[in-house]
């Protein structure tokens, strides 16, 4: 009987120890000298999670943390993603950020302008977003901004967000569009705001050019812009990288505004808000034309003689400036 007790006693004991012993290891700062970002893949084990944070130096004991943790997860299951775990961090925290599965936030940076193809170009290369983008999106309807994400989020759900932004912006802009304009559909919308959106980078122009389209619209003239050529040439699959030639502009392709005689047949890019909204919101003028300045921005003008004028003194600038150059590169 005495020795029944006594092994009682040594169990207890030992379970007594063993239990002050986890606690005690679950607030105990870890091993881990600087700041880690760690990947918790889908589908690990607990098994398997222990032992990858052994291997970085984030806990001491594997084993210990892995019993613990199963215990944990009975009512708190471990999450995948990509964690960042600090200096000291206990076991405890470890714990609990794993299963509170708060990853680390992702900015996704899409570009005012860029087509449909680049777009998806773009995301395809995070590595940090899963599945296959099966969407078929038609030019011009995601909207660029910037988009956050974590580790293990679809691309499908990064390309809807975009998509059902532009919808809300388009939206907005209908309910504003005044009667007598001369766009009347969504596609008529972000079609021309493409095309401003390809004309400048610069938003203090936008209104402006805006103006011009929409004054060319009502005469009845060609808007002949230079982007809607080079998208006919390139699809937006690439960039064109030399001048547009005569043979470029007189190109038979439902895009190029020197050969359709009103809107292209559809957007050459994604346009910004910006580009957007100065449809709703163009400068008031009755400019027709504009020719770059050969300095980011472009000059205006009201009648084809002045726009000749800012065309001959452009040409004349950049033939200058050529000169200069090759006297810079090749000097006597």
């Amino acid at each position: 009987m005495k020795i029944k007790y006594s092994f009682l006693f040594t169990v207890l004991v030992l379970l007594i120890t063993s239990i002050n012993f986890s606690i005690l290891y679950l607030f105990i700062p870890g091993p881990l000298e600087k700041t880690e970002t760690l990947i918790i893949a889908p589908k690990l084990s607990i098994k398997e999670i222990s032992a990858k944070l052994k291997e970085h130096k984030i806990i001491y004991y594997s084993s210990l943390f892995e019993f613990i943790a199963k215990l944990y997860s009975l009512n708190n299951t471990m999450k995948s993603g990509e964690y960042s775990f600090t200096t000291k961090i206990s076991p405890f925290q470890v714990i609990k950020i794993l299963s509170n599965g708060k990853s680390i936030i992702h900015k996704l940076i899409i570009p005012e302008g860029y087509t449909i193809y680049e777009i998806i170009k773009k995301i395809n290369e995070e590595n940090r977003l899963f599945g296959e983008i099966k969407t078929k999106v038609p030019e011009g309807f995601l909207m660029p901004s910037t988009y956050f994400f974590s580790y293990g989020d679809s691309k499908e759900q990064i390309i809807d967000q975009m998509r059902r932004l532009m919808s809300s912006n388009l939206d907005k802009i209908m309910d504003q569009l005044p009667a007598d304009s001369q766009l009347k559909t969504r596609l008529d919308v972000l079609t021309l705001a493409s095309i401003i959106e390809k004309e400048s980078s610069l938003e203090s122009e936008k209104a402006l050019i805006a103006s011009i389209f929409l004054n060319r619209l009502k005469k009845g003239m060609k808007l002949q812009a230079c982007p809607t050529v080079i998208y006919a040439i390139t699809q937006g699959k690439f960039r064109l990288n030399r001048s547009l030639s005569r043979q470029d502009l007189a190109i038979k392709s439902p895009y190029n505004t020197y050969y359709v005689p009103r809107l292209p047949i559809g957007p050459i890019c994604c346009p910004s808000e910006k580009s957007l909204y100065s449809i709703i919101n163009p400068t008031k003028t009755d400019s027709l034309y504009f020719v770059v300045d050969g300095n980011g921005g472009h000059n205006f003008s009201n009648n084809l003689r002045d726009h000749n004028k800012n065309l001959q003194t452009y040409k004349k600038n950049r033939e200058l400036l050529k000169q200069t150059n090759d006297a810079n590169l090749n000097p006597r």
